[in-house]
């Protein structure tokens, strides 16, 4: 499979970045977390007094 042999080398490449990023995401997620239940508390208390 010529895809397979062409993608090959690419994930090679990127799983370095991947494991790099992981960190950072799994840094970053309780933040993204607090401020999206923050956002959406904001949208049901305006849904509930409107």
């Amino acid at each position: 499979m010529p895809l397979a042999s062409c993608l090959l080398p690419l994930a090679s490449c990127l799983l370095p970045l991947a494991s790099c990023l992981l960190p950072l995401a799994s840094c970053l997620l309780p933040f993204a977390f607090c401020l999206n239940s923050k956002m959406y508390l904001n949208q049901l208390r305006t849904a509930i007094y409107g």
